[in-house]
């Protein structure tokens, strides 16, 4: 067995004390490495090792966990529209079961290879597919991640019920070939996606002592009942996490209320699916009746900001959430970007501008906490993953403390959170493997990646150009949906609405007052 010895670093150890907060205490130790474990950690060590790294001036910390991205869509639909709500965006994403297996592997890899240089370990890749993730998508996915060493909790997705069923006031301006097209795109029975669940468990579940499965509800109005209670059984059988998007828009908020008289919170969990294996991508629109199911369950929320941001979803309710005692996660959710330090830097930002009650506005350890420790709990390896202590997993970040984000060496946290971007990052270890040193990669070659990939987007963009022909249709209809559903009153708001309300309005100067004040 290798052993590996870090010699003279800077480490925070990111693990959890008895109140709940994470130690983030500088302190300067070894760790020595075997295999795919942390073994020791402590000052001085007097060990032999094959393999010794001098880490003088350099700050080791647990590498993050990005707990919900969409790979293959997130590369080729990278900057592709601009406030453009989720509905509506939605309508121009072309079918991904439909392309080839290589262009999800190259997606996948190239997502990956700017996620692990920016200091991410471990990806909760929900792989997006109607009705379901087939295979051989599947199996291009997973291979990705295995061939670049990074680690992966990969989704069978699933979507069992047409569009019309799932977005109110759609339904009447649809015509009956249009719903035929909807019912035929998601045709898929219980067993059969059962069925392809089990093959796949069988087949990748813990490949390369790296990659782990999940089940995934794409959400709780897109599945039938009937799918729900199945996948609630798997999940228990296997134990294995259930990830799906809930209330991340306003729209899915008045869905929950038009179709089932109830919250989707309340609806999945009536069906099964709201558990402690629960991971709830987005969470925005939740009430605090909400909140309380969510916090029983033990269930955990990823807070997407810059997608919700970039999607006008609204801000979700983080501080909420946190005072209720619930595990948040951190996710880029594939949206322009798979660094993670755009979303921890966001994190720390937006929940200022909601109130002045500065002393309930997240700090730096919490969102280094909700980027570590709550998506390792999200994914299910919390025992394994976010933290530098014996017996955990060897994934760590080396950054160069004397590069400008850390000058001058403050509060080391703050620097981690609001500072630095990845530029830093010196080495990156995945299961005690070297996978990137001084900004490259070393286990696959990024420019053969990226050039293979840029041939197959030629192919890609003609396919998605007939397919945005075909949503152009549709487009008016969602609109006038998306109108309509602004109409229905609900007890929340998740808009920051100080400019709609004139009492909060910038004060007007007139130019003769500007006149006369200079």
């Amino acid at each position: 067995m290798l052993r590996k010895l870090i010699r003279n670093a800077t480490v925070l150890p990111f693990t959890q004390q008895a109140d709940g907060s994470l130690d983030l205490s500088p302190q300067c130790v070894d760790i020595l490495v075997e295999g795919d474990r942390i073994s020791q950690v402590a000052p001085n060590l007097e060990i032999a090792a094959d393999q010794v790294v001098d880490a003088t001036n350099l700050l080791l910390i647990p590498g993050f966990v990005d707990a919900h991205t969409h790979t293959t869509v997130g590369i080729l639909e990278k900057c592709g529209y601009e406030a453009l709500p989720l509905e509506q965006w939605m309508l121009y994403l072309p079918p991904n079961e439909k392309l080839s297996s290589r262009v999800h592997y190259l997606c996948t890899m190239v997502a990956a290879l700017e996620a692990v240089k920016n200091g991410t370990t471990t990806m909760q890749d929900d792989i997006y597919a109607l009705p379901y993730t087939p295979p051989e998508m599947f199996g291009a996915v997973a291979q990705a991640y295995v061939d670049l060493g990074v680690r992966a909790s990969l989704s069978l997705h699933a979507i069992n019920k047409p569009l019309h069923e799932t977005v109110p006031y759609l339904t009447d301006q649809l015509t009956d070939e249009q719903k035929q097209g909807f019912i035929a795109a998601s045709s898929c029975t219980p067993t059969e996606w059962e069925a392809v669940f089990r093959q796949i468990y069988r087949d990748w579940h813990g490949q390369a002592n790296r990659i782990t499965t999940m089940l995934a509800p794409s959400a709780s109005q897109r599945v039938t009942p009937e799918l729900m209670h199945r996948i609630a059984a798997l999940s228990e059988e296997f134990n294995v996490p259930i990830h799906t998007h809930l209330l991340e828009t306003r729209m899915q908020a008045v869905t929950g209320l038009e179709f089932f008289g109830e919250s989707v919170i309340a609806y999945a969990k009536r069906h099964g699916i709201l558990t402690h294996r629960t991971t709830i991508a987005h969470g925005v629109w939740l009430s605090q009746a909400d909140i309380d199911l969510v916090a029983e369950a033990g269930a955990t929320v990823v807070h997407n900001v810059v997608s919700n941001h970039r999607l006008c979803s609204g801000i979700a309710p983080i501080r909420e959430l946190i005072a209720g005692g619930v595990n948040v996660a951190l996710g880029t959710d594939g949206m322009d970007s798979f660094n993670l330090f755009d979303v921890i830097k966001m994190a720390g930002l937006v929940h200022s501008t909601v109130d002045e009650k500065r002393e309930s506005y997240p700090r730096a350890a919490d969102i280094l906490k909700w980027a570590t420790y709550g998506g390792a709990r999200s994914t299910l390896l919390q025992n394994q993953v976010g933290a530098i202590a014996p017996g955990m997993k060897a994934d760590f970040v080396l950054y160069d403390l004397n590069s400008l984000s850390f000058t001058p060496r403050n509060q080391l946290p703050i620097h981690l959170v609001y500072s630095e971007r990845g530029r830093s990052i010196r080495q990156v270890y995945v299961n005690g493997q070297l996978i990137v040193k001084d900004s490259q990669v070393l286990t696959v070659n990024e420019a053969d990646l990226l050039a293979e990939l840029s041939e197959h987007l030629k192919e890609y963009y003609a396919y998605r150009e007939q397919w945005h022909q075909q949503s152009k249709a549709l487009r008016p209809l969602m609109d006038a949906a998306f109108q309509k559903m602004l109409t229905q009153p609900l007890p929340i708001q998740r808009f920051n609405v100080a400019y709609g309300d004139q009492s909060h309005a910038p004060m007007r100067v007139s130019e003769e007052a500007l006149q006369i004040s200079s």
